[in-house]
C-alpha cells in the first residue's frame, strides 16, 4: 500500500495529464458517436453505434473514478501518514517569501543587530515569527520524559503540517505527530517521549505544506536530552 501511496504522489502531474488526455479522446468519442446516431437510418446502425456510445460512457465514468480516487489518495494519505513521501528526508522545499521576511523584520527591534540576527535566524532555521516557530521546547533547553511540544503555525493557504526529530548528526527523521488545523501559540497536538532515546543533542522539525503541496522551509531547532 505505501509503494502504491508513494507511487501516485510522486507521479502526480503526469497520472493527471493522462487521466485528462483519456477524457478528452472518450468525450470526443462520444460526441462522434452521438452525431454519427442521428444521422443513421438503419436499426442495426444505430445499435452499433449505441454500443459505441454505451462504452464511451462507461469509460468516461471509471476515469472519473480514477480522477477522484487519485485526488483522495494523495490528498488524503498526505495528512494520515505524513512520512509517508519525501517529507520524512530533508529537503529545501519552498523559500519563504519576501513577504515573510519583511514581516518577520518588522516584529524585531529596530537595530542592525537585531536585524541582523533575525535574518540569520530565519535563514539558517527556516522558523518565522508567529507563523511557524516553536514556543516549547526552544532551541537549546535540557529535556527528558514526555516533552510537551508548542507552537505556532499559521501560514497562508494551510494545508498539513507534522513535526519530527532525528539525533544529530543523523539523515533520517522520526515523525512524531501531524495536523490540518491552524495552532496559534498553542499545543502541536502530541507529547515527544524521549525515555528510550539516548541522550545527547538532537533536532526538532515542523514541516508546513499548503493546500498545494508547496513546502516551506522547514523549522528547526536543537535540544539536549537528558537522563
Amino acid at each position: 500500500m505505501t509503494v502504491l501511496l508513494r507511487f501516485l504522489k510522486e507521479f502526480e502531474g503526469g497520472i493527471y495529464l493522462l487521466l485528462l488526455i483519456l477524457g478528452l479522446i472518450m468525450g470526443s468519442r462520444l460526441v462522434t458517436a452521438n452525431q454519427q446516431k442521428k444521422k443513421s437510418a438503419f436499426g442495426l446502425e444505430k445499435e452499433v453505434i449505441q454500443k459505441r456510445v454505451n462504452s464511451s460512457i462507461a469509460y468516461l465514468v471509471v476515469i472519473g473514478m480514477l480522477f477522484v480516487g487519485q485526488v483522495l489518495l494523495v490528498s488524503v494519505a498526505s495528512v494520515r501518514y505524513p512520512g509517508l513521501y519525501s517529507l520524512t528526508t530533508p529537503t529545501t522545499g519552498v523559500a519563504p517569501t519576501a513577504t515573510d521576511f519583511f514581516q518577520a523584520m518588522l516584529r524585531m527591534e529596530a537595530t542592525p543587530e537585531g536585524l541582523e540576527q533575525t535574518q540569520t535566524a530565519v535563514a539558517l532555521t527556516g522558523c518565522i515569527p508567529q507563523q511557524i516557530e516553536w514556543l516549547s521546547p526552544k532551541s537549546g533547553d535540557e529535556v527528558s520524559g514526555s516533552v510537551p511540544l508548542s507552537g505556532t503555525i499559521n501560514v497562508p493557504n494551510m494545508g498539513f503540517y507534522k513535526y519530527e526529530y532525528r539525533q544529530k548528526g543523523r539523515e533520517e527523521w522520526t515523525p512524531i505527530a501531524a495536523g490540518n488545523k491552524v495552532i496559534i501559540e498553542g499545543e502541536l497536538g502530541g507529547n515527544w517521549n524521549t525515555a528510550q532515546l539516548e541522550p545527547g543533542l538532537y533536532e526538532l522539525r515542523i514541516v508546513v505544506a499548503d493546500n498545494q503541496n508547496n513546502l516551506f522551509e522547514p523549522c528547526v531547532i536543537e535540544v539536549k536530552v537528558v537522563l
